[in-house]
């Protein structure tokens, strides 16, 4: 390698150069490495578009209040209407007192990968559908 150097850069600068490579070659190679996954997942990624489908009224199987407060949200289970079980989360206080034995949830569905996912809302959305 120090011979390749010396015939491009010369053979004091090809020293310098070599002894500089020697001792950060894990610290460039990492940060090479690492630019390299993050421009992959940027890239890569998509854009995350999804469109609302519809609101529904589901049964909830058990809610929790985050802390022990519902000021702080609630994580509850719910029953889709398809007869699968979700967990959904949220961390807006007037919704998560308004989770009892029934609760509204938004269903978006993902533009490029068509996956649902699922949202509580206020119960005055499946009110007016």
């Amino acid at each position: 390698m120090l011979s390749i150097l010396s015939a491009v850069f010369g053979p004091h600068r090809a020293v310098s150069i070599y002894v500089f490579l020697k001792s950060w070659w894990l610290a460039i190679t990492g940060a090479i490495a690492m630019i390299a996954i993050v421009a992959g997942l940027l890239l890569l990624n998509d854009d995350g578009k999804h469109e609302h489908e519809a609101f529904l009224t589901v049964a909830v199987l058990s809610a929790t209040p985050i802390n022990g407060d519902l000021k702080n949200g609630v994580i509850a289970s719910v029953r889709l209407p398809d007869g699968s079980a979700t967990s959904i989360t949220s961390t807006e206080s007037p919704i998560a007192r308004s989770v009892g034995t029934e609760a509204c949830i938004e269903k978006r569905v993902y533009v490029a990968s068509g996956e649902p996912r699922y949202r509580f809302k206020l119960p005055r959305y499946c009110e007016a559908s």
